[in-house]
């Protein structure tokens, strides 16, 4: 994969925090809530994506921008790496 770009269109709420954008070329879409994120890359992303990854984390719904900003660009990394 030479496209390892990461392009936040929108980012967002709260109760859920949600974004949606692009990692390397795919569409995302980023939730949290409760206590746990969920990203969603490629495919349909909200309701089949093709690489899906969660991770709990407290309070989620209420995490900062900063905070969701660096939770996609972790999963990003994961991502490529699967790739």
């Amino acid at each position: 994969m030479t496209d390892r770009s990461i392009t936040i269109g929108w980012l967002g709420g709260n109760c859920p925090v949600q974004a949606e954008g692009t990692i390397g070329g795919e569409p995302f879409y980023f939730r949290a809530r409760g206590d746990r994120w969920t990203i969603g890359i490629g495919g349909d992303v909200i309701d089949m994506p093709s690489w899906l990854y969660e991770e709990e984390y407290p309070s989620a719904g209420w995490m900062t921008e900063a905070e969701a900003r660096a939770f996609i660009e972790e999963a990003a990394q994961r991502y490529f790496f699967d790739k």
